[in-house]
């Protein structure tokens, strides 16, 4: 985890924190004492979780694969890194010092302390998500770590297998979640024939979402899952499919293809035909 103070000039330690180790995980509370940007890479086998304490002035968060997030008030919020994922950040005007309280574990290496077998859930990445459970749990063990009780007492390690196990279980019930939705081909095909019946109507995540009841965050992740591609990527697939079929099938002008397949520009349809397709709409007419 790289930690910078966004003004360089600022000098001096800006970062107080306190870690401990046990089998298996890392606990860390930090205190920024400035506006910071920071760059997190993850172990190959090690997720991570944050619960955050404060408010930003400003700032933004992103980690790899989910949208970016610049929700200010962040108290309470937790933060899911699976192994192997990145994460980037900036923060600026951070109350209670940018207070974070974070864990780092190893799932593999916990599973026979949690009594799970090859099968573990893979961990999902989750930002500025709430869990009372975790919430509780990783207040708990930041109290432990600043107030300097006893690091080797049992109720420190238990509450860190606990947060390890709700995480865990949080994962499996996304990925059932997600077999429930997308795992019969009658339920993709909703998703699949909504976007054909409505090649021409523009189509939202919140329309998709709302479809078959999860979130926009869940709906992006779930749907490429299923179709090999983002909704974006599919949806605009289609329209290119629709395109050539009218193209070659009747005397429309190229105006009208456009407007059929729902752009409302032919100048921008033009462009986006010939970046996927290596021809212009003309230049397939022709052949």
């Amino acid at each position: 985890m790289i930690l910078k103070p966004l003004d360089p000039a600022s000098g001096g330690r800006f970062e107080h924190s306190v870690v401990a180790s046990w089998p298996g995980f890392v606990a860390k509370t930090s205190r920024r004492l400035t506006d910071y940007s920071i760059s997190y890479a993850s172990h190959p086998s090690e997720a991570y979780l944050a619960l955050h304490h404060f408010v930003r002035r400003d700032g933004e968060t992103r980690i790899d694969d989910i949208p970016s997030s610049s929700l200010r008030d962040l108290r309470g919020k937790l933060t899911q890194i699976p192994a192997g994922c990145g994460a980037e950040a900036w923060t600026v005007g951070p109350s209670h010092a940018g207070h974070v309280t974070m864990m780092f574990f190893d799932p593999r290496k916990l599973a026979p302390d949690l009594d799970r077998g090859p099968a573990t859930p893979p961990v999902r990445a989750r930002l500025y998500f709430e869990d009372k459970d975790l919430i509780d749990a990783m207040t708990r063990l930041d109290r432990i770590l600043t107030e300097g009780e006893n690091l080797a007492d049992l109720r420190a390690e238990s509450i860190g297998l606990f947060i390890a196990a709700r995480v865990l279980e949080l994962s499996r019930l996304d990925i059932a979640r997600e077999k429930t939705v997308f795992g019969s081909r009658s339920r993709m095909a909703v998703l699949d024939d909504y976007l054909r019946a409505n090649i021409g109507s523009p189509v939202s995540i919140d329309d998709l979402a709302q479809l078959v009841g999860l979130s926009r965050f869940h709906l992006i992740r779930s749907f490429r899952d299923a179709f090999g591609a983002t909704p974006y990527h599919y949806f605009l697939r289609l329209r290119m499919n629709e395109a050539k079929r009218l193209l070659t099938s009747t005397s429309l002008p190229v105006t009208q293809v456009a407007t059929r397949v729902g752009f409302s520009s032919s100048t921008q349809f033009v462009k986006m035909f010939r970046a996927m397709e290596g021809v212009t709409p003309g230049s397939l007419r022709q052949r």
